[in-house]
C-alpha cells in the first residue's frame, strides 16, 4: 500500500507518531485520544483543501496485511468500542502496525515509525 503524507516540515528519514498533536491538524485528535498516530492520504491526489500549499509530499510503502480495515471492520471493533483509544489499542495488541478508515475519503493511520521512500517538495506552503 502506497501512503502518502503532506507537511510544510522537511522530514528527513521516518515518519513518526511522536509528534502527534505537535499541529492543528492533529491537535483536535489528541484531545480525544492519547494513542500517538500518523495520519496519510491513500492517494496522491491532496483531498484535504489545508494541504494543498504543503512544501512537501512523502511517500511510504507498507504492506496492506499490516494495516487492520476498520471500513469492512472484520472483528467488529467499532460495534464493540467503547472509545476509540479502545478500538485503537484492540488494534495494535491485534498486532497491525495502523489502521484504514473512511471521512469521505481514504486515511491511514500508523501507530509506529515508517520510512520514506520518496520526498518530493512542491510549491506553495508557508
Amino acid at each position: 500500500m502506497r501512503l502518502y503524507h503532506y507537511s510544510n516540515k522537511h522530514i528527513k528519514d521516518k515518519i513518526k507518531p511522536v509528534y502527534f498533536g505537535n499541529n492543528t491538524y492533529t491537535d483536535n485528535d489528541k484531545n480525544i485520544s492519547a494513542i500517538k498516530r500518523s495520519f496519510f492520504f491513500t492517494t496522491a491526489k491532496i483531498p484535504e483543501y489545508r494541504f494543498q500549499n504543503s512544501k512537501y509530499k512523502y511517500t511510504a510503502i507498507i504492506n496492506d496485511k499490516n494495516i487492520y480495515n476498520l471500513i469492512s471492520d472484520n472483528k467488529a471493533l467499532i460495534k464493540r468500542g467503547k472509545s476509540i483509544d479502545y478500538i485503537l489499542q484492540k488494534i495494535k495488541k491485534l498486532g497491525y502496525k495502523g489502521a484504514l478508515y473512511n471521512v469521505g475519503y481514504n486515511v491511514v493511520i500508523l501507530f509506529q515509525d515508517i520510512n520514506i521512500s520518496k520526498t518530493k517538495k512542491k510549491g506553495g506552503g508557508k
